[in-house]
């Protein structure tokens, strides 16, 4: 069930059409071309390349075309993206329609659907609600309606009808054996805050079905399941920092709050994962032996030795850990029940808004005291292979407004020149980042947003 989806770029090599698998921080989408050009030119040979900070996997796609490619990110939910883009199986669409019709029929489907029906029928209450101009009961929700917080904390609301539902939700999630289970991870963390319930639960029964398909198939039906999730999400720019804050500070509801949350509450999650499941299946991946490897940064370049003959890497430059904001598809990945941060508002201790994982990955780079090391073991590491380094990097114009940076591009020049014996910067063109829409990042759009760190041994 493979297609050709070649195109060809201005240097003559076949590119591949353009594929967002989810909706990312920073994507170097727009900027794919740049970056293997300048790849090309720093590295003639066409030898294989490390994708060091590979994230949502578009680099390391579009280098396949022309290179064996090594792809290595911290994060599960990057492995999985990457496997699914690299090397995914030949599926056939009885295949595709047979998991499909698995995930809805099972014991597991009809049991969790039962269980969640009073939150998905309470929910639904609020819209009508909202619809008729009250828009008191869908905020409450959207703010409350957390299982995992219902079920943790001392709940005020608990004799109300939203209480009601999620108590009595609870009670058939615990009947029909699915609490502290992965099978339901989805409906008890993040329904009602980043997913209707009904979406929810029809993400957990995709995620259930799963254990019927081999070991080869998964990692690309998984690599759908995330881009389904990230499509559906209801938050502003489809990411996972925070959910909606439906209300103004004084209390009143922010307007057209309905239209946006029924606009992404209402899209049907089996339909939209089969909408992704043919993209990933259809889409053409080179015939050379990728690898995928989750894994630290420093423990990956010291195994390489030998095995690349240039490295890319795209760092984070600013505080914002990027776990924050793909956390939920880290969870769905890992499928595990984690333990969920706890913050301290107004003298009481309460789970995040965000349910964030207290384990959540916080990376170096994106912390002041440490991104100087962090990036001064990159480059010594990479140096030891011998192998020249293109990196990715955002200048920050403090005209802007936009988010600072922890380095700037003199002070990585200086770390670089320590260990390399040739470094330049080189702009990348008139590009700019997705910042995910959310008006709070897009302090403004610099079209030369950004450059290439180029160190060579």
């Amino acid at each position: 069930m493979k297609v050709g989806g070649g195109l060809q770029t201005q240097c003559g090599i076949q590119s591949h059409a353009p594929l967002r698998p989810i909706h990312y921080l920073g994507s170097k989408l727009r900027i794919v071309n740049s970056i293997c050009e300048v790849v090309g030119k720093i590295d003639p040979s066409g030898g294989p390349v490390c994708d060091l900070f590979a994230g949502s996997g578009t680099v390391s796609r579009e280098f396949s075309t022309s290179r064996t490619v090594i792809a290595v990110d911290i994060q599960e939910y990057s492995r999985v993206l990457c496997s699914a883009l690299l090397s995914a199986p030949d599926v056939s669409e009885d295949r595709v329609e047979a998991f499909v019709n698995k995930a809805v029929s099972s014991d597991h489907a009809r049991q969790l659907c039962w269980a969640v029906q009073p939150a998905v029928t309470y929910e639904e209450s609020c819209w009508r609600e909202a619809e008729a101009g009250n828009l008191d009961p869908l905020c409450e929700f959207l703010e409350r309606a957390s299982i995992i917080s219902f079920e943790q904390c001392a709940s005020p609301f608990e004799d109300g009808m939203l209480g009601l539902a999620l108590r009595e939700t609870t009670r058939r999630l615990r009947k029909a054996n699915l609490v502290d289970r992965p099978s339901a991870v989805t409906t008890r963390y993040f329904g009602g805050t980043y997913f209707s319930y009904r979406q929810a639960s029809q993400i957990d029964q995709l995620l259930e079905a799963m254990a019927s398909l081999p070991q080869s198939h998964r990692d690309v039906f998984l690599a759908a399941i995330l881009s389904t999730v990230s499509e559906v999400v209801n938050t502003v720019g489809k990411q996972f920092a925070q959910p909606i804050r439906p209300r103004f500070p004084d209390g009143r509801p922010k307007p057209h709050l309905a239209e946006r949350v029924a606009r992404d509450r209402t899209m049907d999650v089996m339909s939209t994962f089969s909408s992704w499941i043919s993209q990933y299946v259809t889409t053409e991946c080179s015939r050379r032996e990728h690898r995928v490897i989750r894994g630290d940064y420093v423990d990956v370049l010291d195994s390489l030795r030998g095995e690349v003959s240039i490295v890319y890497a795209d760092p984070p430059y600013t505080r914002d850990h990027y776990s924050r904001y793909y956390h939920v598809l880290e969870t769905l990945c890992v499928r595990d029940c984690p333990r969920i941060s706890r913050v301290r508002i107004n003298g009481s201790e309460q789970m995040s808004r965000g349910l964030y994982r207290t384990d959540r990955y916080q990376s170096p780079f994106c912390i002041k005291s440490k991104a100087p090391g962090a990036f001064s073991t990159l480059f010594a590491k990479v140096r030891c292979l011998d192998v020249p380094l293109v990196l990715s990097y955002s200048p920050f114009d403090k005209g802007t407004g936009a988010r600072p940076r922890l380095m700037t591009i003199e002070d990585m020049k200086d770390l670089a020149r320590g260990v390399f014996r040739h470094v330049e910067s080189m702009p990348a063109g008139r590009v700019a980042h997705s910042k995910l829409n959310r008006s709070d990042m897009n302090k403004a759009i610099s079209y030369g947003a950004e450059t290439f760190l180029i160190c060579q041994p």
